[in-house]
């Protein structure tokens, strides 16, 4: 005569089984209509792909932190990574074999611990400016001049991922006393916020504003699609943002995760990535072998990177000042 389990032992297996039975799923909020697919393709792992917000998907994987239910994550900020490693949520020493295709500027963006991995490099925010406004424009500051009162956009830090790079990458340039004063002045210029990039594109195209502080993303997109734009790139730089990848730590899909991770770190995995993936694709590849659109910003523009530490634990300190200050 056979034994019963408990009831409690039989759920918990059963959970288990599940938990190992499905389909690894993927945080994003880059490529969600093309990544899943191609990975399955190349690699014959299913995936699914999760995509929203970046202040969303933060928010969500603190809700779930209890019983995560992703396995995966490619998110644009790498600072906010390193706030998932140090909440334990992300595994760490992988050393994947992908690590070998990394860039000199690449294997910079590493982190010793190996709990992320750089896939892409942009601007946080270039300068774009409607071609048939005459206004000159040639750093950050010129965009709290009183001809431009009113008639400037960013997106909000606190919603849109690329924007807290861009104003953390300023405070960390300018130290956070210059910074302060170059925001506070275009704040008593009036300067508008939005929710992300794409409305204040949009709104740039419209002609509601004349001049924004967009991804390189965006801003190359909109004048590849046609729009009358200039883009102003600093001599002095711009800040980046780093799109990076993770594993969760506690992940039933080890295989799989892996894989993940070898292919975005890929010439094949970036370089598709670069090919369809419209505006999310316009980046600086971190991978030997891949290469940027032909309408990017090319390899003479200059990246300042911030140190990661520095944005991760200033963020609460910035988005707060931030948004203390701003004009909705």
């Amino acid at each position: 005569m056979h034994k019963l389990k408990p009831l409690s032992l039989v759920i918990t297996s059963t959970l288990l089984s599940a938990q190992v039975l499905a389909t690894p799923v993927l945080y994003t909020n880059d490529f969600e209509e093309i990544i899943g697919e191609q990975f399955t393709k190349d690699t014959g792992h299913a995936l699914d792909v999760v995509k929203m917000s970046g202040g969303n998907l933060i928010a969500r994987i603190a809700a779930e932190r209890s019983n995560p239910q992703w396995d995966m994550i490619l998110f644009n900020g790498d600072s906010t990574l390193l706030g998932l490693d140090k909440s334990g949520d992300l595994k760490q020493a992988l050393n994947p074999a992908g690590l070998d295709n990394l860039t000199a500027q690449g294997n910079a963006l590493l982190p010793d611990n190996q709990a992320y991995f750089p896939v892409s490099i942009a601007s946080a925010c270039v300068i774009v400016k409607r071609k048939d406004n005459p206004v000159e424009i040639n750093g950050y500051s010129d965009l709290a001049q009183p001809a431009l009162k009113g008639l400037v956009g960013m997106a909000d830090p606190s919603i849109a991922a690329p924007a807290y790079p861009c104003v953390a990458g300023l405070f960390h340039q300018l130290g956070e006393e210059r910074a302060q004063t170059l925001f506070t002045d275009m704040f008593q210029n009036q300067l508008r916020i939005f929710r992300t990039n794409g409305p204040t594109g949009r709104a740039l195209q419209s002609g509601e504003i004349e001049a924004a502080l967009l991804t390189s993303q965006q801003a190359y997109t909109f004048v590849n699609q046609g729009a009358d734009f200039e883009i102003i790139w600093p001599e002095t730089g711009t800040p980046a943002t780093i799109r990076a990848a993770g594993i969760q730590a506690k992940t039933k899909h080890p295989e799989v995760t892996e894989s993940f991770i070898n292919w975005v770190l890929s010439a094949k995995g970036q370089q598709f990535l670069i090919d369809n993936g419209d505006s999310d694709g316009i980046f600086r590849p971190t991978v030997v072998g891949a290469n940027e659109v032909t309408y990017g910003p090319g390899d003479d523009v200059k990246y300042n990177f911030t140190p990661v530490s520095y944005a991760f634990e200033n963020d609460e300190k910035i988005k707060s000042w931030f948004a203390d200050q701003a004009i909705y």
